[in-house]
C-alpha cells in the first residue's frame, strides 16, 4: 500500500527510513568508489596487474632500493609524467607505462605497492 492509499484509508504512512544526510552519505560513497574503479582501471590500462614483481620503477631498481620511500619520491616528480616500470610477472619481464595523476583517494598512483619479502 503506498503512503498516499495509507493516508486516505485513515492508516498512517510509513516513516521514510532515508533522511537526506543518509542520501549525501550514499552520494559520497558512490564518487569515492568510482574514484577508485577509474584509478585501477587507469592502473590496469598502464598495464600493472595484481601480483606483478616491480623489478625497475623509474630510476630505482633492484640495485638501487632502499625503501618504499624512494618508490614514492619517483611517483611524486613523475605525475602526469610516462614513468617506466618494468615488473616480472609469470616468470617473464614486461616493460610498462604508468602515468601518475591526483585522484580522490590517496597517492597518484591507485595502487598499494608493497614489499615482498623473500
Amino acid at each position: 500500500m503506498s503512503d498516499k492509499e495509507a493516508t486516505s484509508s485513515g492508516q498512517a504512512p510509513q516513516a521514510r527510513a532515508d533522511t537526506i544526510s543518509d542520501i549525501q552519505e550514499l552520494m559520497r560513497r558512490k564518487e569515492e568508489l568510482e574514484a577508485q574503479i577509474k584509478a585501477y582501471y587507469d592502473v590496469l590500462e598502464g598495464g600493472l596487474q595484481v601480483g606483478d614483481e616491480i623489478l625497475e620503477f623509474g630510476s630505482v631498481n633492484t640495485q638501487n632500493f632502499q625503501s618504499l620511500h624512494h618508490i614514492s619520491t619517483v611517483v611524486q616528480h613523475s605525475e602526469m609524467k610516462p614513468l617506466s616500470v618494468t615488473v616480472l610477472r609469470q616468470g617473464q619481464k614486461h616493460q610498462l607505462r604508468l602515468v601518475p595523476k591526483r585522484w580522490t583517494g590517496k597517492g597518484l598512483l591507485g595502487c598499494n605497492i608493497v614489499l615482498l619479502q623473500r
